[in-house]
């Protein structure tokens, strides 16, 4: 069959500027049925491509397809009072919503895990102390234990919430939530498997018939649409992702008080594993130097001091300023600002040995109402394991003068 293109080749009679058309169309002819293959199997093959571009990002940054399994659906916009707006996709494992304007607190995850126990409660049955092997640990207060491979899953994964690789209890509550039950049995629909579930996700834990253990994330939002269980529609609460203080704090209304301005002298610290660190010097800025906060935002500074009080023999210890994480008294985490690079003293990343300490500068930037309520350091033993540990300073105490 003859194309237009090569009738117009044959016939020189037409102008040129028909022929650069018939050209055109040509290629996009042929371009077409390409473009609409790849279309038709981008679900398939790249999971990502159905990820809305709100999501793709922090998705890809978290091992979207593991942790958060295959989009359900593209994005969705919920209008709020105040014309304020927030959206949502739902994946296998989890919904994501998305902030706008929110900084490092835009990203939030509905509590489906939550949502899924008080759906399949009456499935789960108790099960014998033991029946999943290991050491057991209690990873929040007042909550039940997690056990052998199901606990060496939930101190292995978490939320990327900075650059640091090591998972810290942060990035775990981030991604778990809260234990809602011990190890139980589901059954259902004909099929028995053990379960732990968490306000925002489920360990599953099965043995293969090799005797292979494998222990991953349940599809939680897969067994609520299979339920016809309507998904919320309505903002999650944020997850609290403090610490537990084992000392006594300052009243409410102090520490509301601080939203406003932190005390101007004294400091706080803490140590452990021969590293001591303190913090002291806040200050609210509007303005760094004459870049202006975003809108219901201002900037945090502070002074960090770290000391290596090890022995000559000892490991070295190594910090990097984006492994410091400020969690305000909401329970909201954030990471430093680009802008502590050019502070008159910033916290350079650096080795520290024994008997030595830094100092430096950093900058945050946190929504206005906020508060500073700790700090959580990160730090890697420089020895042949470059093991990693946190120091966590309590800042809802009064400052030690």
């Amino acid at each position: 069959m003859m194309t237009i293109y090569s009738f117009l080749i044959r016939n020189t009679r037409q102008p040129k500027w028909m022929m650069y058309i018939a050209g055109l169309l040509f290629i996009l002819a042929m371009a077409t049925p390409v473009a609409a293959t790849q279309t038709g199997s981008t679900c398939a093959d790249t999971p990502e491509r159905c990820v809305s571009y709100l999501f793709r990002s922090y998705w890809q940054h978290n091992d979207g397809l593991r942790t958060f399994g295959r989009a359900i659906g593209g994005s969705t916009v919920h209008f709020l009072p105040g014309n304020t707006t927030y959206y949502t996709q739902a994946f296998e494992r989890t919904i994501l919503e998305y902030f706008p304007g929110q900084g490092d607190a835009q990203y939030r995850r509905v509590a489906v895990g939550q949502l899924w126990y008080d759906t399949f409660r009456d499935q789960l049955q108790p099960v014998a102390a033991g029946t999943v092997p290991g050491t057991c640990s209690i990873v929040a207060e007042h909550r039940p234990e997690v056990c052998g491979a199901m606990l060496a899953y939930y101190h292995a994964n978490g939320l990327q919430l900075d650059v640091n690789p090591f998972v810290t209890p942060t990035e775990r509550r981030s991604l778990f939530g809260m234990p809602i039950t011990p190890v139980m049995q589901w059954n259902h629909n004909g099929q028995t498997r053990l379960v732990q579930v968490f306000t925002h996700a489920r360990i599953d834990y099965s043995i293969d018939a090799a005797g292979q253990t494998h222990v991953g994330l349940g599809d939680v939002v897969v067994d609520l649409l299979n339920a016809n269980v309507a998904l919320p529609t309505t903002p999650s609460s944020p997850i609290n992702l403090l610490y537990a203080s084992a000392g006594a704090l300052l009243d409410r209304t102090t520490l509301d008080a601080h939203r406003t301005a932190m005390p101007k002298t004294g400091y706080w610290q803490s140590a452990s594993d021969g590293v001591y660190v303190a913090t002291s010097s806040f200050g609210y800025l509007d303005y760094f130097y004459t870049v202006k906060a975003g809108k219901g935002q201002k900037y945090v500074t502070l002074t960090v001091l770290v000391k290596n009080e090890r022995q000559e023999d000892q490991a070295p210890v190594y910090l990097d300023y984006s492994y410091i994480g400020l969690l305000d008294s909401d329970g909201m985490r954030y990471t430093p600002s680009e802008m502590t690079k050019y502070l008159a003293t910033p916290f350079s990343p650096t080795t520290i040995a024994p008997g030595n300490s830094v100092a430096g500068q950093l900058v945050f930037v946190v929504p206005t109402h906020a508060a500073p309520a700790q700090l959580e350091i990160q730090l890697a033993n420089m020895d042949q394991f470059i093991s990693r540990f946190v120091q966590v300073i309590e800042l809802r105490v009064p400052a030690i003068q």
